[in-house]
């Protein structure tokens, strides 16, 4: 659906991803899948975690819930920081490997 809101067709698809928009986008994807998107992960444990977009927070607890996304240094999520290419691969990696099985 883009992001900015369906009516803005903002994709940005040479913009860099967020923490928060790649677990949002695997989320989605599992649910139209058929895979378990019930998991949920403790949020609360990241001291960032008040930073997570509302429309992002199931998705990130989802991802921290089935173990796509681990903490950072200094006890952070880093929702909105950029995922790096290897962030994305280990991400993406775990995906296959956790929830598509």
């Amino acid at each position: 659906s883009g992001y900015g809101g369906n009516e803005s067709g903002t994709f940005g698809p040479k913009n860099p991803i967020t923490r928060e928009q790649l677990a949002t986008i695997l989320y989605r994807y599992a649910g139209k899948m058929g895979y378990d998107v019930t998991v949920r992960g403790d949020l609360s444990a990241f001291a960032d975690q008040g930073d997570i977009a509302a429309y992002a927070r199931d998705a990130m607890s989802w991802a921290v819930g089935t173990g796509l996304i681990a903490g950072m240094q200094n006890n952070q999520i880093a929702p909105g920081g950029t995922a790096s290419r290897a962030q994305a691969a280990v991400i993406l990696t775990r995906f296959c490997r956790q929830v598509v099985i």
